[in-house]
């Protein structure tokens, strides 16, 4: 299922920014909190980072762009694979594989 990523609150009174650069590309998978973009205020210079994992599906801005608070940023495929299982460890012995100490009666 898409999700799409808004730009956020920036700061008191701060409606605008220039995108500066994007620093995901379609197909990238991020992770939560990822830097996705740099923006440029009257102020300072900023990352703004992802709110959620997933594979990027569309960017919606580029270089240049004036972008405004809660404007659509970029498009995220959020429906990633399932995580895959661990690896294997080595396997415990059965209990009947195990030795029972000397000392006890059996």
């Amino acid at each position: 299922m898409p999700r799409e990523l808004k730009l956020p609150e920036l700061g008191e009174n701060i409606e605008s920014a220039e995108v500066i650069a994007i620093l995901v590309a379609a197909g990238d998978t991020i992770e939560q909190d990822q830097p996705i973009i740099e923006l440029e205020t009257e102020k300072a210079t900023a990352e703004v980072p992802a709110t959620c994992a997933g594979v990027v599906k569309e960017i919606r801005v580029q270089a240049g762009d004036q972008v405004t608070v809660g404007q659509v940023l970029l498009t995220l495929d959020d429906s990633a694979p399932a995580a895959r299982p661990a690896a294997p460890g080595p396997a415990a012995p059965a209990p009947q594989d195990l030795e029972m100490p000397a000392n006890i009666d059996r």
